[in-house]
């Protein structure tokens, strides 16, 4: 099965907690911290499954709700890391972002550096410009992606797929559904998934039990 990796918010630590005892069809859990109302108890969010935790705090510039500093929404990513999470997710547009990325490194975390144009496709020299420049930096993984505005925009994301396989591209928007879908099956390392419908956090998310039973389908 294709891997699946689903998004939920991280309001509260007790929201966090039901969220993720619902997520048992999933991979992987992306824990976006951007959205908290309350200091979270990461070590409580983080015993509470065994799958692998992704540590996302994303600004309003890159799709998220962060208001803090750089600083101390780099310093929650460093006290997700502490409390055992394996993944941290560090947006392309971070300060100095080859020095953070290099004290990420040194703890026991895989990194994810990402990029989004929330307006504009993106075609296969400039996913290819984009991964050069990135993976500069050393990271576990690269990820891409671009807005849709017709079906034949995702085809540089599915190409990128196939051409840079275990990163992760695809397009956001309605059009872009079909890379989403699509993307695990052209290379990358998994897809993104919202807990339920109602809940996504970006544009064109399917619902973790639709995508689950799609590609089930698909296997069948």
């Amino acid at each position: 099965m294709p891997k699946i990796c689903v998004a939920i918010q991280a309001i509260t630590t007790e929201q966090t907690i039901e969220s993720i005892l619902k997520s048992g069809l999933a991979d992987l859990i992306e824990v976006r911290l951007d959205y908290r109302t309350e200091q979270l108890s990461l070590s409580s969010i983080r015993e509470v499954t065994d799958k692998p935790l992704i540590a996302t705090n994303r600004r309003r510039d890159q799709g998220g709700k962060a208001v803090e500093s750089e600083s101390k929404k780099i310093q929650l990513l460093f006290e997700a890391v502490e409390a055992g999470f394996d993944y941290v997710d560090i947006a392309s547009t971070t300060e100095s972002l080859e020095e953070t990325h290099n004290k990420f490194v040194d703890k026991d975390v895989k990194t994810i550096i990402s990029y989004h144009d929330f307006k504009n496709p993106l075609n296969m020299e400039t996913l290819v410009e984009k991964h050069l420049e990135l993976s500069r930096n050393g990271s576990d993984l690269i990820k891409l992606v671009g807005w849709t505005d017709k079906y034949l925009d995702n085809l540089p994301y599915l190409e990128y797929n196939n051409a840079y396989p275990g990163n992760i591209s695809f397009g956001m928007g309605e059009h872009g559904i079909i890379s989403r879908i699509l993307a695990p099956l052209s290379g990358t390392a998994y897809t993104y998934a919202s807990l339920d419908p109602g809940s996504e956090l970006a544009a064109g998310q399917i619902p973790l039990q639709l995508l689950w039973e799609t590609y089930r389908s698909l296997r069948l």
